[in-house]
């Protein structure tokens, strides 16, 4: 098992880590069978093979007891300080075919605020400054065949990425991509600017993960809550989706595991800033 010093090293140098057995095997079954329950209850969030629940903590509190894990909060706060937030959480499904994003750069990107195609947006070049940490909750394993998550190790270190300047030719591949492999119940871990991009899942499984994002305690999650302001301004360019954060009602938020609900208190209907 890796130290907490070498992960923390690991996602300095080459911008990612996987951190093994997060989730016991015998409970990461019931969080994956939670998704797929959630999932098949909404068909909406279904599209050309990927199905992907946004704001599912609002919708399937599952993963809730692991989202504050020692070792994924020591790497957080290792980078961000205390009072470390979620800034979104979304259940992905890719079922078997699909594709790879045939986008300029073959579909790699970095995660808002460093996407360029973002209303809201960090311009590039900007600053070497790690400001969120991806996390990909591993609920069946990822291979190179079921569509494991593609990375370019140290371009969290460039200061751009394919979606706003690359020499690369859409539907072509990175020379130093690689592909995160993990058994259920991993973590894959990576500074927000890593560029990424789902795989192809040529298997006949499905691939299944949470993906959660967690951010300083100091970063302005305002343009992507809905109900304020900075969420409603220029909304139809501001280039995310405006379900990828659900606000939580009181009751959802104090059913949460005590030691995870500081990281969701930022999106609780009538506290903070959001509108009763």
């Amino acid at each position: 098992m890796s130290t907490f010093e070498d992960l923390v090293k690991r996602i300095k140098i080459e911008g990612w880590c996987v951190v093994d057995g997060v989730i016991p095997p015998d409970e990461v079954v019931k969080v994956r069978d939670s998704l797929v329950a959630t999932a098949d209850g909404r068909p909406e969030d279904l599209e050309n093979g990927r199905h992907a629940v946004r704001g599912i903590i609002a919708y399937d509190p599952a993963i809730a007891p692991y989202l504050s894990d020692d070792r994924i909060m020591g790497v957080a706060e290792a980078f961000f300080g205390m009072h470390v937030r979620i800034s979104m959480t979304t259940g992905v499904i890719l079922h078997p075919g699909f594709p790879r994003t045939d986008e300029p750069g073959g579909g790699l990107h970095s995660d808002w605020p460093f996407g360029q195609s973002y209303d809201y947006r960090i311009p590039a070049p900007y600053p070497d400054a790690p400001l969120l940490l991806t996390s990909l909750w591993m609920l069946t394993p990822f291979t190179r065949e079921n569509g494991g998550t593609v990375l370019v190790p140290g371009s969290h270190k460039a200061s751009n990425n394919p979606t706003g300047d690359s020499s690369l030719v859409p539907g072509t591949t990175h020379p130093s991509e690689i592909r995160a492999e993990g058994k259920p119940g991993s973590v894959l871990l990576f500074d927000s600017r890593t560029w990424h991009i789902n795989g192809h899942n040529h298997s006949d499984e499905t691939r299944m993960a949470i993906i959660a994002r967690y951010a300083a305690w100091w970063f302005n999650l305002n343009p992507i809550i809905p109900g304020l302001s900075d969420f409603e301004r220029d909304a139809a360019n501001r280039g995310f989706r405006p379900d990828d954060v659900v606000p939580l009602t009181p009751e959802q938020y104090e059913a949460l595991p005590e030691r995870t609900r500081p990281l969701f208190h930022h999106i609780v209907i009538g506290q903070q800033v959001l509108p009763s």
